[in-house]
């Protein structure tokens, strides 16, 4: 494998990451002490997230691009609304599969259903879909 894809991708992970832990301490925050229903929550969160993780790839983790700020900025908000629906649906289903009577009323079934798709997402839709599509050379 490349050297420069693995940096990439590590750097990548990296930035996801942080900006996973804006999302999670914006929706933990909205959900447990306002009492937001935790689907709001979670686009909120999301979209914290990612205005700062559109920041740090592009000057961190896909730099060197030779794009327009315009178009990686259109790009990029095409695959955010992708990420932001595969994390809503995939956080709502996996909550209530995990609850036993298909309301996840419980503050941790809903993090552990967050985490688990996030980190599905942040690898097999966003990293690629950044790399090829909103950084690409």
């Amino acid at each position: 494998m490349n050297l420069r894809l693995i940096r990439q991708f590590l750097r990548a992970q990296t930035s996801s990451l942080i900006c996973t832990g804006i999302d999670f301490a914006v929706t933990a925050a909205l959900v447990k002490f306002a009492g937001l229903w935790y689907v709001i929550a979670n686009i909120i969160g999301a979209v914290c997230g990612g205005a700062e993780n559109c920041i740090i790839n592009y000057n961190w983790a896909f730099k060197g691009t030779s794009q327009r700020k315009q178009t990686i900025f259109y790009r990029y908000v095409l695959v955010w609304f992708g990420s932001i629906f595969l994390n809503t649906a995939g956080t709502t289903l996996v909550a209530n599969i995990m609850s036993h009577d298909g309301t996840p009323k419980a503050f941790g079934i809903v993090m552990e259903a967050k985490t688990l798709v996030a980190i599905l997402v942040a690898i097999f839709w966003n990293f690629l879909m950044q790399k090829k599509y909103v950084y690409k050379k």
